[in-house]
């Protein structure tokens, strides 16, 4: 047969056919002889302990951890005779030199360490298993069984641990709560979910009534949440997002006992029809009634009067007459009697026996990196002094330091705060928020009526009056006393002219601008930090009647505040007294003059006169602001001071204040 040298033959076919198969069988070959050397070499180095790498833990390790070294003499005089063969000596070594890695340097230079997670097991019959039971001789095994491996190994009887703490217990938290307890503790913020069991339908909560299709109870877990405080309603023509609901019994409504619930809704006068389901508690069905009225808390004037943008409205929904008398457990809006609703709401309702005097009302607090915090002591005392009973704080987000003063003016319960959100779609991150309402300015008022009238219906049966006060404003009375006398006074000069009490009383507005110094520097015998008693000069003109004023609002008479004055009040409209400055102003302490104001300088800053009215509280001041501050932290207490002891817990510094 010739054969082709340029392989086109037919011999040459066979001849590939015949070594491909051959070459792929010895390729296969040499690497299952190559594979079974590396495995070979692997498994020998690893019992080995004759190596070099064994000798060398074996010499040098012991050393340096300062281990007296472990040898097979240190067990028996005589190795051979407790050995069969080479493996078990092997193995045996193997687990001393695994001793001599994991042991510490003993406590005492007689002490050999066994590391804790050897030598328990030493100690006890599973060490037996942890060095191969199976393959040691019978004389080991026995030792080992005996609890007396460790001794062997070269152990005292006295093992130090490798990690001390090993059997500490960490100190963490184990406390657990109930679904009932955690949402008491929720509602303490979220003052608009009703509490526990009642909102789980449970024991004496609302079920199931009529049939399954009509007013279902909505549980904690129907309600749909916006921004963590508000509860939601998407209607065919807007969305409502509800912030609270409140009990209105006062004796001028001519709706009668109603509910009053506070929200947004991005609509302008708004055409949706919308039902009230009022539960009871221990009632499973609820009451039906029409939401009669979408009162709006704002003037289409004041801009932002557009579709889309979310407006405060105040709803109110009669109780019906055969349930007179019966205060509601929780409310909730649908747009149709029947619907499942997916918001239910705690009416808040607090008629105490006897009313106190004043309430305060501080919106939303947006001070993220201004640290006010000395401030608002001495503003939060000088109220006390004139007889504010307790401040309502609203919080967005403050400094830090303003948080301290704020939790500490709570365990003395002068002051209330209630963490706020913006509903809907607004920014709630709190840089971004900051920048919003900063720049969004008519946004930001709309928003500020909502914690003003929360404020209002949550104390509506509890004061005489209630003002909304910024941080840096002062009802101050012109003549001695505090808040009572001066509206006694009031009271009596505004009877003259309508023998009946008004809605609200409104004080002219003063400017205290900062840089109103006259070239002073201090006024001696006052602290410097305290900045309302150090800054006495004032713009000798007020703002005009009416213009940036702040009122004591009556309770009784008022449906929604503004803050400068009421917007709707009882029967008809409102009247607001304005009260004279002879006998009270409000002061303003600013850096500048609002911007409303076209001629700051020439009408206010330039124009200014001496203004010492505060002074008669100073002595009191300087000395509940000092021992605050000092408990506080924010100034050195100063022992050689009669103001310097520094009070040692809240009851003790009410007891101050009562002096």
């Amino acid at each position: 047969m010739s054969i082709s040298l340029n392989g086109t033959g037919g011999g040459s076919t066979m001849f590939r056919f015949v070594a491909r198969p051959c070459r792929r069988a010895l390729l296969l070959l040499l690497w299952l002889c190559m594979a079974y050397g590396v495995f070979h070499w692997a498994v020998k180095d690893s019992t080995t302990v004759d190596s070099p790498r064994m000798a060398a833990l074996e010499a040098g390790l012991p050393g340096r951890l300062g281990v007296a070294p472990l040898t097979m003499a240190s067990v028996h005089p005589n190795e051979n005779e407790i050995f069969d063969s080479a493996d078990q000596k092997k193995l045996f070594q193997s687990a001393l030199v695994a001793a001599k890695i994991g042991a510490m340097p003993p406590q005492q230079p007689s002490q050999a360490a066994v590391p804790d997670s050897v030598g328990p097991a030493l100690n006890t019959s599973s060490s037996v298993e942890m060095l191969g039971a199976s393959s040691l001789p019978s004389s080991v095994r026995a030792a080992a069984a005996g609890g007396n491996l460790a001794l062997m190994l070269g152990a005292s009887s006295t093992i130090t641990p490798r990690y001390p703490w090993i059997d500490d217990e960490p100190l963490v938290d184990k406390e657990t709560k109930t679904v009932e307890q955690l949402i008491l503790e929720a509602a303490e913020t979220i003052r608009n979910i009703p509490t526990s069991p009642y909102i789980l339908g449970q024991k004496d909560g609302p079920k199931y009534y009529k049939n399954s299709s009509c007013a279902r109870f909505p549980t904690i877990y129907d309600i749909e949440f916006s921004n963590t405080y508000w509860q939601t309603l998407r209607t065919s023509n807007g969305t409502l997002h509800f912030y609270g609901a409140y009990y209105d019994i006062r004796a001028k409504n001519r709706l009668g006992p109603s509910l009053r619930i506070l929200g947004m809704m991005d609509r302008i006068e708004p055409n949706v029809s919308t039902y009230c389901q009022i539960w009871f508690e221990k009632e499973r069905e609820p009451q039906f009634a029409k939401v009669l009225e979408y009162k709006y808390i704002w003037f289409s004037k004041w801009g932002n009067y557009k579709q889309g943008v979310f407006q405060p409205y105040l709803l109110a929904c009669q109780i019906p007459k055969h349930h007179h008398g019966k205060v509601p457990k929780s409310v909730s809006v649908v747009e149709k009697p029947c619907h499942a609703a997916n918001n239910n709401m705690r009416v808040q309702f607090d008629k105490p026996a006897k009313k106190k005097g004043f309430a305060v009302c501080v919106k939303g607090l947006d001070f993220l990196h201004e640290d006010l915090s000395v401030r608002l002591v001495e503003w939060i005392e000088l109220l006390g002094i004139l007889g504010a009973d307790k401040i309502f704080f609203y919080e967005l987000a403050v400094h830090p330091n303003i948080t301290k003063v704020l939790r500490y003016y709570q365990t003395t319960g002068q002051v209330d705060v209630t963490p706020l959100t913006l509903p809907g779609g607004q920014p709630n991150d709190p840089r971004i928020r900051h920048i919003y309402l900063g720049k969004k300015v008519n946004h930001k008022r709309q928003n500020e009526v909502i914690p003003y009238n929360d404020c209002l219906y949550r104390n509506l049966y509890n004061y005489e009056y209630i003002a909304l006060l910024d941080i840096d404003e002062v009802i101050m009375p012109m003549k001695s006393g505090g808040w009572k006398e001066l509206m006694i006074q009031v009271d009596k000069k505004s009877r003259q002219s309508k023998n009946d009490s008004r809605a609200s009383y409104n004080f002219r507005n003063i400017y205290f601008l900062d840089d109103m110094m006259h070239g002073h520097t201090w006024f001696p015998g006052i602290p410097k930090y305290l900045h309302m008693l150090q800054h006495v000069y004032r713009s000798r003109n007020y703002t005009k009647p009416g213009q940036y004023v702040k009122c004591f609002h009556n309770p009784e008479r008022v449906i929604t505040l503004h803050n400068h004055f009421p917007l709707a009040c009882l029967n008809g409209s409102c009247t607001s007294y304005p009260v004279g400055t002879d006998l009270a102003q409000l002061q303003h302490y600013r850096a500048d003059c609002v911007r409303a104001l076209k001629n700051c300088d020439k009408d206010y800053r330039r124009n200014s006169q001496l203004d010492t009215t505060i002074w008669r509280y100073k002595d009191a001041l300087i000395e509940r602001a000092g021992r605050v501050l000092r408990y506080l932290g924010f100034i050195p207490s100063t022992p050689t001071s009669t103001l310097s002891s520094p009070v040692s817990d809240p009851s003790a510094y009410m007891a101050i204040r009562k002096r």
